[in-house]
């Protein structure tokens, strides 16, 4: 089983008008989705016939209908209740724009973390990989992460991390490190200090390999948009490069990515299986106009069109 751990879950509403007019009414369709980054996994997971259970927080009228939500998407899951009314997120889509209308979330007590904690131990027990993606909620601190790190590797089951700030600092600086990192170029540059583009992955590979963060970690990967993706696996350098396509909605595509990384982790995949899933998912959901969703019938076309190549 996978597990996939979402802490700040939102109802992910889309509304789409040709035009957007300020200061009157617009009519517009709408979608509403399952959202947060660790249901984009789950979703994912669940296309591609994974045994899958998503848990984290969730709260009020609000986190019920994220529950029928789930259930809708034939997506498996063991959320801890918590007073707060879990949040909604709105994509406008207008004028060939996206504008985003985010909510912080609930603040979740102590009492409240500490059950989702008993409820996550339990989890990890049964779980052959665990991915932990996206925002903490208020009331969460920002080492929550490292503590959940550390729960899954005591227990011997490999933790893909998805996250940043604060959290991932947290993660990075603890003595127990995640399987997987993924940031992008802008994000690792970031956390080094450095301002290296795509050409420069020898000095990349050089400088985590001197910084004591990154020590211990078996894949960092590095995502870098259109010149593709960088990992940094058992003294390995891979440079995986997806195939061009007519993207349609690449929202959720680094979710969908990590996805196909757990999926071929948790199979015992070899590393060059494991960079080719991935980058295969996360190409497939640019495809799809659904966040979080693969166009399946293109997955033969595009895993043999992802070239691996080592440096």
């Amino acid at each position: 089983m996978i597990l996939t751990v979402t802490m700040n879950p939102s109802i992910d509403t889309r509304y789409t008008v040709d035009h957007l007019v300020i200061d009157d009414v617009n009519r517009v369709t709408a979608a509403k989705t399952a959202g947060g980054k660790g249901l984009n996994v789950s979703r994912v997971l669940v296309q591609l016939g994974d045994d899958v259970v998503a848990t984290g927080l969730l709260g009020g009228h609000s986190g019920a209908y994220l529950g029928d939500l789930m259930d809708a998407d034939g997506i498996p899951h063991r959320f801890t209740p918590i007073a707060g009314e879990s949040r909604t997120c709105i994509a406008l889509l207008h004028d060939g724009n996206q504008t985003e209308l985010l909510e912080s979330g609930p603040t979740v007590s102590a009492e409240e973390l500490g059950a989702f904690m008993d409820n996550y131990r339990d989890l990890v027990a049964g779980a052959s990989c665990v991915t932990l993606s996206g925002s903490l909620p208020k009331g969460v601190p920002a080492g929550c992460y490292a503590d959940l790190v550390r729960i899954a590797r005591e227990a011997g089951v490999p933790v893909l991390l998805d996250t940043s700030g604060a959290a991932l600092d947290a993660a990075l600086a603890s003595d127990v490190k995640p399987t997987l990192v993924k940031p992008n170029l802008t994000e690792v540059n970031g956390l080094l200090g450095t301002s290296f583009c795509p050409d420069d992955l020898d000095e990349l590979r050089a400088t985590l390999a001197a910084d004591e963060r990154f020590a211990g970690i078996d894949w960092v990967v590095v995502s870098m948009g259109a010149a593709g993706s960088v990992a940094f696996h058992d003294g390995r350098t891979l440079r995986a490069r997806a195939p061009r396509i007519d993207a349609v909605n690449a929202t959720g595509s680094g979710d969908s990515t990590i996805a196909g990384f757990a999926h071929a982790i948790a199979a015992g995949s070899d590393a060059e299986e494991v960079l080719r899933c991935g980058n295969t998912c996360g190409t497939l959901n640019a495809m799809d106009p659904q966040t979080g969703h693969l166009v399946m019938e293109s997955w033969d076309e595009i895993h043999g069109a992802v070239e691996i190549s080592e440096l």
